[in-house]
């Protein structure tokens, strides 16, 4: 695939834009793997997965890439404590959402938990 690398100069913050055809049937999963192949490239040579974009959707599954479980709970701690009511970006960054009793506190309402295409404990 062809790949134009936009990039900072002085921090070396990489913006990889992939080109391919939305047209043709599986081109976009390819594309995606593909990114996600160089988010762990950068990784394993000393880089991180964002700058200061922060994560989202397409980077939070990619989290234990660079981070253990034990970071992870405690980064959903931070996030707790600063956004009990998850009303700051929900569902991205964290691959896993984890139950009230682990870490605080989840609203379900109504019997339906939010974002349940994230898998959970």
């Amino acid at each position: 695939m062809r790949v134009a690398n936009v990039f900072h100069a002085g921090d070396g913050n990489l913006h990889p834009l992939i080109l391919y055809d939305a047209n043709i049937p599986g081109e976009l999963d390819k594309t995606e793997e593909f990114g996600a192949d160089i988010l762990r490239l950068c990784v394993e040579v000393g880089g991180v997965l964002t700058g200061e974009h922060g994560v989202g959707v397409e980077k939070r599954d990619l989290m234990p890439v660079m981070f253990n479980e034990t970071d992870l709970k405690q980064q959903q701690r931070v996030k707790c404590a600063f956004d009990d009511k998850h009303l700051l970006n929900p569902g991205k960054m964290f691959p896993q959402l984890h139950h009230c009793a682990e870490l605080g506190r989840m609203h379900v309402h109504k019997g339906k938990l939010p974002f349940p295409d994230i898998p959970r404990f």
